[in-house]
């Protein structure tokens, strides 16, 4: 009997819970910029069991990344197009148990320069509304979290100046160069993190905070990265989400 009323505690998460589908709108870039006969801008407009949802939704994303509603997206596109957009594309790093996790890239050309920017998503797929830290997280352990992950990334950063200063040493790099790159990482960088951005994938939840330093010493960014396990953080996690995001 006991293995029974498991079973039936564990049918309504399967049976009901939503995935989404991904409609894709594809374009050619203007040759003015891009000069290519593949499709590079490949924009997602999601699709659920829910049509509110699903208009929720895109209206989101669409207004986040283009500034622009949802009913309008074809032309803001090909008007971005027009002013320099040459790349977009998505992943989708969970899809399942009623919860949508998205990542997009968008690169355009500026002139001398091509700018970038990576946006992320995360989506309740029966209600359409957007999954925050505080809707995953016990509130009385936020600040906690938020502290470990501080650590983590002052770790990372520490650890990255003495490279530099190792690269300073053996003249790898100049004394203005390194100079410019600790000053970013101090005033910007080390003294603060931010939770709220973050993507979901099956196995771990990632921050996303990373150090970014101007166009000019771009290649000289710290990389590392804020992974965490769900069983790592599985105290943090409000038993709904325990569920959802272990299943």
């Amino acid at each position: 009997m006991k293995f029974f009323l498991l079973f039936l505690f564990s049918i309504p998460l399967s049976v009901y819970s939503q995935t989404a589908t991904i409609k894709e709108l594809k374009f050619k870039p203007n040759t003015k910029f891009y000069n290519t006969k593949d499709f590079t801008i490949i924009f997602p407009v999601v699709i659920t069991q829910n049509k509110i949802s699903s208009k929720l939704i895109n209206s989101f994303v669409s207004d986040e990344l283009l500034s622009t509603s949802a009913g309008n997206l074809k032309n803001r596109l090909e008007e971005l197009i027009n002013d320099g957009l040459t790349d977009l594309s998505y992943e989708v790093t969970f899809n399942k148990n009623d919860i949508l996790s998205l990542h997009i890239y968008m690169q355009e050309s500026g002139g001398n320069h091509l700018t970038s920017s990576e946006t992320y998503f995360n989506f309740n797929l029966k209600t359409g509304k957007k999954l925050s830290i505080s809707d995953l997280f016990y509130k009385n352990k936020i600040d906690s979290f938020r502290k470990m992950i501080f650590s983590n990334k002052r770790t990372s950063l520490l650890a990255y100046k003495r490279e530099v200063m190792n690269d300073l040493v053996n003249n790898v790099t100049d004394s203005e160069t390194y100079t410019w790159a600790v000053e970013q990482i101090d005033s910007n960088c080390i003294t603060n993190v931010q939770v709220e951005n973050f993507s979901l994938s099956n196995q771990y939840i990632e921050i996303i905070d990373p150090c970014e330093f101007p166009y000019v010493i771009r290649s000289l960014e710290p990389i590392y990265k804020l992974k965490y396990s769900y069983k790592s953080i599985l105290s943090f996690l409000k038993p709904e989400f325990q569920k959802k995001l272990f299943r």
